[in-house]
């Protein structure tokens, strides 16, 4: 019997991976506060919204695609001085895949902006490096 067998494993605490639609309604209450609630526009003239097409194919993907829903379409949105700005949200342990890459670089070749974001803070980080302009209620 091996001396190990006995023995209880170490206790390790991991931070929990927090997953892409949890993640999507809590940066959505935190626009809401920032912003303005979806499909409002603020103040200052931006409006947002968010894209959630993670079973976009469904039963007959041929129908959806011929209206024009493509996988790869980032989730959040933002409008402001007519310039078009997005953000895929992903989980920490997350990757874009092969249609979101393609679908971002098409969107940056067209002269938006596209960003990736893991957390809340990394949503925000994009919105001020592109001035986007927000309420500045929250810290995190």
């Amino acid at each position: 019997m091996a001396a190990s067998a006995g023995k209880p494993r170490p206790f390790r605490l991991y931070a929990p991976v927090i997953r892409e639609h949890p993640l999507q309604a809590q940066v959505a209450k935190l626009l809401t506060i920032e912003i303005a609630p979806p499909g409002k526009v603020s103040k200052h003239g931006v409006v947002w919204f968010a894209v959630d097409h993670a079973n976009y194919a469904g039963e007959v993907p041929g129908v959806r695609v011929g209206r024009g829903i493509i996988a790869g379409l980032a989730d959040l949105w933002f409008i402001y001085r007519g310039l078009i700005h997005c953000i895929e949200l992903k989980a920490i342990d997350g990757a874009l895949t092969p249609e979101q890459q393609s679908v971002a670089i098409a969107i940056t070749i067209a002269g938006a902006r596209v960003g990736i974001a893991m957390c809340a803070e990394d949503v925000l980080v994009c919105l001020d490096e592109w001035r986007i302009p927000r309420h500045r209620r929250t810290t995190l």
